[in-house]
């Protein structure tokens, strides 16, 4: 585990903790919120590692990185992955976001599309595309809404960004216990891996409490449609077959021009780290089709050029 000093000149710099694992083009994956880089669990990483050099880190106020008073925007965890990038000499990179990280990745490929080699995002609402996330919109509202209120939780009628609400609820030690009732289910919002994730829940609400973060997380601050219209990379978007965020789903295949779409079956929001192995390799297939394809551009490309230099010498020596 190593860490280096983020930040841009718009908020304070914080140190960010990162660790590395494999050889190859590089893959960098961002966790969501209220998680940390133990999210990524070692089944998923072993498929990737394979081939490439994989780089997870703690965002800004989660794990082992610093806390800070503001800088929790995507905007501002772009720029933080933009100075971990240059730090440890990573040109360009294949950009994996779940959840909240998605809306990280999607600014980063934005502001700065010359270092993204792909992109997939896992689970992330895409505010342009769904600008709100309220309960009563859930698809899987009229059986989970109820099994929510059986427990004694009852998500604001007016609450914008109901997923955000309940991770802060059942982080709340009061709601431990019955956080675990959820397990197995598409409702199960775990704090870590293993055990109860106490640690992690914990410095959640510190985060929401003592900073601006609360702020800043729903802050809609990344790209329009028209900009996602424009990302040329290839672009993986992976979601749960339970997910409340279909809309985000099926809108980004119309605007991505190239875009590959997986579901995740019989899983919810977290299914990187329920069904980590299938993630990993299904990941691991998409950048072998990608760098597949870069290959072959890249023959046609030097045949070409190289039958254009001998048609040039031909008739230099015609002359």
């Amino acid at each position: 585990m190593g860490s280096v000093i983020c930040g841009s000149g718009n908020v304070a710099p914080a140190k960010i903790s990162y660790r590395q694992v494999g050889e190859g083009p590089d893959v960098i994956l961002i966790h969501g919120l209220a998680a940390n880089c133990a999210f990524w669990q070692m089944d998923l990483l072993l498929p990737l590692s394979a081939k490439h050099r994989v780089t997870v880190y703690d965002l800004r106020g989660h794990g082992y990185s610093g806390m800070t008073e503001s800088g929790y925007r995507p905007s501002d965890m772009a720029d933080d992955l933009l100075s971990l990038m240059d730090q440890l000499g990573i040109g360009k990179a294949t950009i994996v976001g779940h959840s909240f990280g998605g809306a990280v990745a999607l600014r980063f490929i934005e502001k700065y599309p010359a270092r993204v080699e792909n992109l997939v995002l896992a689970d992330t609402r895409v505010h342009a595309i769904q600008p709100t996330n309220y309960a009563r919109d859930w698809p899987n509202a009229a059986e989970a809404l109820p099994r929510l209120h059986a427990l004694g939780l009852d998500i604001p009628d007016d609450e914008r960004d109901s997923g955000i609400w309940l991770l802060e609820q059942l982080a709340k030690p009061e709601w431990r216990s019955e956080r675990h009732k959820l397990k197995g289910s598409p409702l199960y919002m775990p704090f870590a891996p293993f055990g109860g994730g106490t640690r992690s829940a914990n410095k959640w609400l510190k985060l929401l409490k003592t900073t601006k973060a609360r702020q800043e997380i729903s802050f809609i601050d990344g790209p329009t449609a028209d900009q996602i219209s424009q990302i040329s990379q290839p672009v993986m978007v992976y979601y749960g077959s339970h997910s409340t965020l279909q809309d985000s789903f099926r809108g980004l295949q119309k605007l991505l021009p190239n875009c590959s779409a997986v579901i995740a079956p019989k899983a919810g929001h977290f299914f990187p780290l329920s069904q980590p192995l299938a993630f990993g390799t299904e990941v691991a297939a998409f950048l072998a089709s990608t760098e597949s394809a870069k290959s072959v551009i890249r023959i046609h490309s030097d045949a070409a050029t190289t039958y254009g230099r001998v048609r040039e010498a031909v008739a230099a020596e015609s002359k």
